[in-house]
C-alpha cells in the first residue's frame, strides 16, 4: 500500500469524523458549538480559570476566547468573577445550566468511549500498538503543525 492511499484514508475518516461530531453536536448541546461546549468542560474542571487559561486550552486568542466567554455569560452557561486578592483578573466559573452541560458533555464521553472501544477489539495486540503509533505520529504532526501556524 503507498502513502497517497493512506493520507487519502485518513482524510476519508477526519473528514467522516467533522462531520459525525457536526451533525450531532448542536442538537445534543443546545445550539452550542464545540469551542463553547469544550470551555464550559475546562471551566468545570479547573478552580479559578482565566480567560488567559480558556485561550490557551482551546488554542485560539484572547479575542476569541472572550467572544466565547461573553456568550457563554449572555446565554447564562457561565458568570464571571473576580478574587478578592486580584481585583484586576476575571475568572469564570459555571452556572446552572452550565453544569448541566459539563455533566451532559462528561456522559457523552463516557459513553463514546464504552461503545466506540468495540472497534479495538477486533485488532491483535501488535495491530493496536500499529494503529497506536500511527495516531502518536499524526498527533505530533498535528501538534507541529498548529504551534508553527501560531506563529
Amino acid at each position: 500500500m503507498n502513502n497517497d492511499k493512506l493520507l487519502k484514508k485518513t482524510i476519508e475518516i477526519v473528514e467522516l469524523f467533522e462531520l459525525f461530531n457536526k451533525v450531532n453536536f448542536q442538537d445534543m448541546y443546545n445550539g452550542l458549538n464545540i469551542n463553547e461546549v469544550h470551555s464550559i468542560d475546562f471551566i468545570g474542571n479547573n478552580s479559578n480559570p482565566k480567560l488567559t487559561d480558556i485561550a490557551n486550552f482551546l488554542n485560539i486568542t484572547r479575542g476569541g476566547a472572550t467572544k466565547i466567554t461573553k456568550r457563554l455569560i449572555n446565554e447564562g452557561y457561565i458568570q464571571d468573577y473576580k478574587l478578592y486578592e486580584n481585583k484586576k483578573e476575571k475568572y469564570f466559573k459555571l452556572t446552572t445550566i452550565g453544569n448541566d452541560i459539563f455533566n451532559k458533555h462528561k456522559l457523552i464521553h463516557e459513553e463514546s468511549i464504552r461503545k466506540d472501544s468495540r472497534i479495538f477489539s477486533e485488532l491483535s495486540k501488535e495491530e493496536k500498538i500499529i494503529a497506536f503509533k500511527f495516531l502518536d505520529i499524526l498527533e505530533n504532526d498535528l501538534i507541529n503543525k498548529l504551534k508553527s501556524n501560531k506563529v
